[in-house]
């Protein structure tokens, strides 16, 4: 089997041609521009060379090719790789360090509002998006068991958010975290403070006052008329158990986001960098790990990532149709369940998603109880899977079952003491016997799966099985056995 193969440069007529290769799996096994918009899943053990073999590699291609993209960080030495990565592709002046120590700012809600043509679009925009954030926090929680419980929380804790921000809009104050928060937190708490009107006084009920005198059209009118309503009667009639679960489900985002880090770098007065800068040819590190910054870093990539999602999905490909990708290794902690509905049409806008992870089991664990539909909607639709060495049960018989089995003919025989089994083939009835019989076999077996090569010296090279939805390689096959040249690091 021949070595990965770099995209050949007059394989098509233009680099960003859905048709035009970016690199080969082996010879006459292209992955290409098409292929890199429908998806991409890299699984390895620890080990096993997928940071380094795989992910090194499609990247690399990627940004050879001139696309845009944001890099999303878990290790403390993201950064420094995925820096080399462009370096190597001689990218560097298109380079940008999202992180304290570097001078970019973001502000999300003013990016959402420069796009949203009205109020109510704008309020469920960012509605949806603060409940995919609030997503992580519940995740490892005793409250993820909890079945139509949980479902009504968070039900509750939508409707709570979607009217906050409505009021807030309406009312003409600032839409920002910090005074959603307060309206929040400042709504009437029993119909004992509706009826003796101290309400009023609150920030909550200034709000609801400027937005009640403010000019709206017929449908804003009723719009704002539900949300008084839920304010002045339903919110106040709730249990004080269910109110203040609901509350702290919303609010325990808002008050994070309120401070420190998240404020700065997602909250900033005077933004400097947006997701438009993309289409440019920009390519964004967000250099907030994981491991080191932990919910924070969660928090501020997911609604990096979100944002940027949101920009590919209204962005018009007739004016510029510059390729965009999203880089993720150990995805699942920066995963949510909105990736799968955006991964749903990210071949219409352009974007190659790209994630790494160790197993299907980690997946699972990670993103919660109850999570494996939602974690096989999203490979379903991430039509590329690269498996590393594995040695995962569930991830095995994942590849298993993806790639099929294929017919086996099995011998089979007996016979007496020193009698030959064989002889009733060749029309010899001695009193043995002998027959073939028709089996369906996985057409990859445990062994295949964890006994790939991982890699390292001296040989620098790692193995793994490529699976692409709808393809059958050269070999025959819908799925290929790959050697990965392992670049060195730089000191």
């Amino acid at each position: 089997m021949r070595l990965l193969h770099r995209r050949k440069p007059k394989s098509s007529p233009h680099p960003w041609e859905p048709s035009a290769p970016l690199l080969h799996w082996a010879a006459g096994s292209p992955w290409s521009v098409g292929d890199s918009f429908m998806g991409t899943m890299v699984f390895g053990s620890t080990g096993s060379g997928k940071t380094s073999g795989s992910m090194a590699a499609l990247c690399r291609a990627m940004l050879r090719a001139g696309y845009g993209g944001l890099f999303l960080t878990v290790k403390p030495e993201d950064r420094q790789t995925y820096t080399e990565y462009v370096r190597d592709t001689h990218r560097l002046s298109d380079l940008l360090v999202f992180s304290p120590d570097h001078l970019l700012r973001y502000n999300f809600i003013a990016d959402e509002m420069t796009h949203s043509r009205n109020p109510v679009g704008l309020v469920e925009n960012l509605t949806t998006l603060i409940m995919t954030v609030t997503e992580l926090g519940e995740r490892g929680s005793t409250a993820g068991s909890g079945g139509e419980n949980e479902r009504y929380f968070r039900l509750e804790a939508m409707r709570l958010c979607r009217n906050a921000l409505l009021v807030l809009v309406l009312s003409g104050e600032l839409v920002t975290i910090p005074n959603l928060h307060k309206l929040i937190v400042s709504a009437p708490q029993s119909l004992e403070r509706i009826q003796g009107g101290e309400w009023q006084a609150t920030y909550c009920g200034e709000c609801l006052q400027l937005a009640d005198n403010a000019d709206k059209t017929a449908s804003q009118r009723a719009d704002f008329d539900l949300a008084l309503s839920y304010f002045l009667h339903e919110w106040p009639a709730l249990s004080h158990r269910t109110r203040s679960v609901v509350q702290s489900t919303l609010t325990s985002t808002t008050d994070m986001l309120s401070r420190g880090a998240a404020r700065d770098m997602l909250s900033s007065p005077s933004p400097n960098v947006s997701p438009s800068m993309m289409y440019d040819g920009k390519v964004m590190i967000a250099d907030f790990p994981v491991l080191v910054y932990r919910d924070v870093g969660q928090l501020i990539q997911v609604i990096l990532k979100f944002m940027w999602q949101r920009a590919h999905a209204r962005r018009d490909t007739t004016k510029n149709n510059r390729p965009t990708f999203i880089v993720c290794d150990e995805a699942q902690l920066l995963l949510v369940e909105e990736d799968h509905r955006f991964q749903a049409i990210s071949r219409s806008t352009r974007t190659a998603c790209l994630y790494a992870t160790q197993s299907v089991s980690g997946l699972v664990d990670a993103l919660g109880s109850n999570s494996e539909p939602r974690v096989h909607s999203l490979l379903t639709n991430l039509q590329t899977r690269v498996c590393h060495q594995q040695t995962d049960v569930r991830t095995v018989e994942y590849m298993q079952q993806l790639i099929g089995r294929s017919r086996s003919l099995l011998m089979s025989g007996n016979q007496t003491r020193d009698e030959n089994w064989l002889a009733p083939m060749f029309g010899q009835d001695n009193g043995a016997s002998s027959g073939f019989s028709e089996a369906w076999e996985f057409e990859l077996q445990a062994g295949d799966l964890n006994g790939l090569a991982k890699g390292g010296p001296p040989h620098c090279v790692t193995e793994a099985i490529v699976y692409q939805g709808g393809r059958r390689f050269p070999n025959g096959r819908t799925w290929l056995k790959a050697r990965i040249p392992q670049e060195p690091r730089r000191a």
